[in-house]
């Protein structure tokens, strides 16, 4: 089984622009991401997947496999570019802006989609009461058999009193297969929630391609915008 990381990244970001060379303790954001997968990964199973050159040139600098894809909606629909051109059984996407992603969070994302190559997952992990209310982290909520009912940034989900009780946060590190990001890609243009929320992975949902997730150590902070900077390199210290 053919297993390749995908790292998408754009310069173009509407909340952070240019935030995949922004340097966190001298080290550009790309780069720590790249790095914390080469602990699970070789180089050659590795990839950056970007619309940029300027991020391609970078790649080449640094000795690490990059693809220009060309200009993407999502994330995801950047990884069904990437394997138009990549052939692989699957696709691991670890996002261009987790630089402290965990290594052991990407082996757990890996080896669950060895045993389901079928089906599309990502990861999660218990929110406290601060990032349950921090609309730039998206929660989550799953059935028990761990297939997700639904994404969102509100703080979902609450009780009668409109209170906090218990709720998980995404970890957006995703296994899929070819064929479910073909039929995304198709989809793009007619998700209505996915529009609204701002939330890529809903687009699944509205296609009927069913989404599971798996609780992983959470222990990464995504950079989303500014102030996630700092709060990263917080954690590095």
């Amino acid at each position: 089984m053919k297993q390749v990381i995908v790292i998408p990244a754009r310069m173009g970001g509407s909340r952070l622009p240019g935030k995949p060379l922004i340097k966190i303790k001298g080290i550009p954001m790309i780069e720590r991401v790249w790095n914390q997968c080469r602990m699970i990964k070789s180089n050659e199973e590795i990839f950056v997947a970007t619309e940029d050159k300027e991020i391609n040139n970078f790649c080449d600098l640094k000795g690490i496999q990059s693809i220009n894809t060309g200009s993407a909606p999502t994330a995801i629909d950047r990884v069904k570019l990437f394997s138009d051109q990549v052939q692989a059984d699957s696709y691991i996407n670890v996002q261009g802006d987790e630089p402290i992603v965990n290594p052991k969070d990407i082996e757990k994302i890996i080896q669950y989609n060895k045993l389901n190559p079928d089906r599309v997952v990502f990861g999660k992990t218990e929110a406290n009461e601060k990032e349950f209310n921090d609309y730039s982290k998206a929660k989550v909520v799953c059935n028990k058999d761990n297939r997700l009912l639904y994404c969102s940034r509100a703080g979902i989900p609450l009780n009668n009193k409109g209170k906090f009780v218990s709720a998980s946060r995404a970890i957006w590190i995703y296994g899929f297969n070819k064929e479910a990001l073909d039929k995304y890609y198709m989809a793009y243009g007619n998700s209505i929630i996915e529009d609204i929320e701002d939330t890529e992975i809903l687009r699944f949902l509205e296609i009927d391609i069913p989404v599971y997730c798996i609780d992983l150590i959470g222990d990464s902070w995504a950079v989303d915008e500014p102030k996630d900077l700092s709060e990263v390199e917080k954690r590095l210290s």
